[in-house]
């Protein structure tokens, strides 16, 4: 899945949780699961070889992916 839609799809759960809507754990399991494929892949692109600037855009990417797997990780109930 794209960067952006990724980011999109997470933002959209964040915010029904904050309406007060409840989220599926399904659901939630699955977009925890499409971030950590997306961090695996920065992770190794930039083991590869890159040019100085993609590398940084490559860390840039890595720490939203990051912080949205965590925001995702908050969103989970404490059962």
């Amino acid at each position: 899945m794209k960067f952006s839609r990724l980011i999109g799809k997470t933002e959209k759960i964040a915010e029904k949780y904050e309406r007060g809507r409840r989220i599926k754990p399904d659901q939630l399991a699955e977009l925890q699961h499409l971030l950590n494929e997306k961090i695996a892949r920065y992770e190794s692109r930039l083991k590869a070889d890159t040019e100085v600037k993609d590398r940084a855009k490559l860390q840039k990417r890595l720490r939203v992916v990051r912080a949205q797997l965590q925001k995702t990780r908050d969103l989970q109930p404490l059962d």
